[in-house]
């Protein structure tokens, strides 16, 4: 597998150039790309996405993709081909198997749903089994794992794009929250002191319903931060009294008997 920038190998359409594809690569959001090429003043109507693909070399696939299919193409400074739809698909599919993305070697992880349960307890739904965080060299995904049903070994996965919680237009720039160029301890402590107002709205999946509605109560209508830990007070005590653990230990009845005597009644201290 060739080493080289990770990026996406898009194919866009136009309605208004019939019989006409572009070809072309990028290492940010594919639909960014087309947003921006659509934008030029010389075109006459939005591109569409056809197809894309991830690949480890974009540079390298791009390349390849382009030589196998230069008798297509309409200018060589241009990336435009006259080229069926499906033919299309098919000669970058057959490139980038060239140049598929290894995540085991390529990715570092880290499980960090133990570090969420110590700071959010109760907020988090019950039924995720797994919270992995996820940085390769131009990227940081979330990786969310639950499992529904507790009596069925299925378990299902939602991978998150970090960049939803940042600037995703500013490669490797100031603006992005999670940059894949940090250590990656650094991207998780970002992550875990995220406030939960903005889990919710980024949809990461991670919060009940019970506290998103109360996060954004709070954020919206009583108009105060939400707190970073879920806090609580006792404002009752409850004491079991079966069981020959406590009732035979006499040190622990006495002590019962003068500070909760008015709550239990000489029924339990007789």
């Amino acid at each position: 597998m060739s080493k080289g920038r990770r990026g996406v190998i898009y194919i866009l359409a136009n309605q208004y150039m019939p019989g006409l594809l572009k070809i072309g690569q990028t290492t940010r959001d594919p639909e960014t790309r087309a947003r921006e090429i659509s934008r030029a003043t010389g075109v006459p109507g939005d591109f569409e996405i056809i197809y894309d693909e991830i690949v480890s070399d974009v540079d390298s696939a791009e390349a390849a993709i382009h030589a196998q299919l230069a008798a297509l193409r309409v200018n060589r400074p241009r990336e435009f081909f006259r080229i069926d739809i499906r033919a299309a698909i098919r000669a970058v599919q057959q490139v980038c198997r060239n140049f598929a993305v290894d995540e085991h070697s390529e990715a570092e992880g880290v499980e960090i749903l133990p570090e969420l349960e110590t700071r959010m307890r109760r907020w988090l739904r019950r039924e995720i089994v797994s919270v992995e965080f996820v940085q390769f060299s131009d990227l940081c995904l979330l990786r969310v794992t639950e499992q529904p049903n507790i009596t069925s070994v299925n378990a299902f996965q939602t991978v998150v794009d970090l960049r939803v919680l940042g600037n995703s237009n500013d490669e490797f720039g100031d603006e992005m929250l999670f940059n894949p160029k940090r250590a990656m301890r650094e991207n998780v402590e970002i992550f875990l002191d995220l406030d939960a107002y903005s889990m919710i709205m980024t949809d990461l999946g991670l919060l009940h319903d019970e506290a998103s509605h109360h996060v954004a109560h709070l954020v919206e209508q009583a108009k105060v931060e939400p707190p970073i830990i879920p806090v609580w007070k006792v404002s009752s005590i409850k004491y079991d009294m079966w069981g020959s653990a406590i009732t035979d230990n006499e040190p622990l009845l006495r002590l019962l008997r003068e500070n909760d005597s008015r709550r239990f009644g000489a029924l339990y201290f007789s």
